[in-house]
């Protein structure tokens, strides 16, 4: 009977430590996502200007003070303001771009509380982990809390599931567990000669830029950085209007020159309008008038591109630059692939 006293003591005594001491109630993702957003919105930052809205973020990198966001959201728009939620503005000083990385830095100057970032993130976040996109969707100056889970790491990217949307470019990726930045959400949707041509639908792609493997910096000097969007931008609109064409002439079998604007386009098709109707200055036939426009056209898918790889030097343009080159590429054989089935 002694012994027993004293175990069934120690059993008594663990039980009401169980009942009578505090229960620790588990985190919801909910609960830490909702900290989150209290700890962060003074490090979150609406990117504005008359053609539109994006979103960036305040975070420390190394020992220094940065804005971050993505360049497809501020190039083009050298006026943009940065302000913060209650409407203050942000003062910032020079502008750099991530080589290899959709990302622009901006040295913070104004006291502006910052956002961590975490360091290897291959070792310190795993597949699977929440995550949470804190941005502006579709520029509404809301902070709307997207969750999802990281679903891939490689070596300049994360792949994550949270379905963010255009406004949230320049937002950053937070590791749920951690409360760390782990990447700048880049929406991004896939440019290829199929879906530009009609046969197939342009793709969309949502995933981070990882902020610690930016190891190179381009310093910003925004009138040339400026011109050289202009440059992507016209052979963008080029390429865009190279598939209409295709997809007429795939569709009729034939093409319509007033429907075409871009001048480089327009003028081999007034030409072969011309050789046809009989209004040139030289007389031709039909075959000879097929061969001089397909041949023209493979010039064209290749001209602006030959020059635009001469100029340009920042490496986000060269790397957009490359794409549309891929593009252009398949054009190209598709008007080849015309001569050759021509009549001899």
């Amino acid at each position: 009977m002694k012994r027993v006293l004293p175990r069934l003591a120690s059993a008594l005594l663990a039980l009401a430590a169980c009942i009578f001491s505090p229960r620790v109630r588990a985190t919801t993702t909910d609960e830490q996502v909702a900290e989150l957003v209290k700890n962060y919105t003074g490090s979150l930052v609406f990117v504005e200007d008359k053609g539109g809205a994006g979103s960036a973020f305040a975070c420390a990198f190394g020992k220094q003070k940065f804005v971050f966001t993505n360049q497809h959201v501020v190039a083009g728009h050298p006026g943009v303001k940065l302000t913060l939620l209650d409407q203050s503005p942000i003062r910032v000083g020079q502008a750099a771009a991530a080589v290899g990385h959709d990302i622009l830095s901006l040295a913070l100057l104004s006291d502006t509380k910052t956002m961590d970032m975490m360091i290897e993130v291959e070792k310190n976040a795993s597949i699977g982990d929440d995550v949470v996109v804190l941005g502006n969707p579709d520029g509404a100056r809301v902070i709307k809390p997207l969750v999802g889970k990281l679903v891939g790491i490689g070596p300049n990217l994360i792949e994550v599931t949270a379905e963010f949307v255009p406004g949230n470019s320049g937002s950053p990726i937070v590791h749920l567990k951690s409360g760390k930045v782990i990447g700048v959400a880049t929406y991004l949707t896939t440019r290829d000669a199929d879906g530009l041509a009609g046969r197939g639908t342009p793709k969309v792609r949502r995933f981070g830029y990882r902020l610690d493997s930016a190891k190179q910096w381009q310093p910003i000097v925004w009138p040339a950085y400026n011109e050289e969007f202009a440059t992507i931008g016209r052979i963008k609109e080029r390429t865009h209007d190279l598939g209409l064409l295709i997809r007429e002439m795939a569709r009729t079998g034939g093409v319509d020159a007033s429907r075409q604007k871009n001048p480089a386009i327009r003028k081999p098709l007034d030409r072969f309008d011309e050789a046809l109707s009989g209004k040139g200055p030289f007389k031709t036939d039909r075959v000879h008038a097929v061969k001089e426009f397909m041949t023209a056209m493979r010039t064209v898918t290749q001209s602006d591109i030959e020059k635009a790889n001469a100029r340009l030097r920042y490496d986000f343009f060269r790397k957009e630059l490359t794409e549309e080159q891929q593009v252009r590429a398949e054009f190209y054989k598709i008007f080849d692939e015309m001569l050759k089935v021509a009549p001899k």
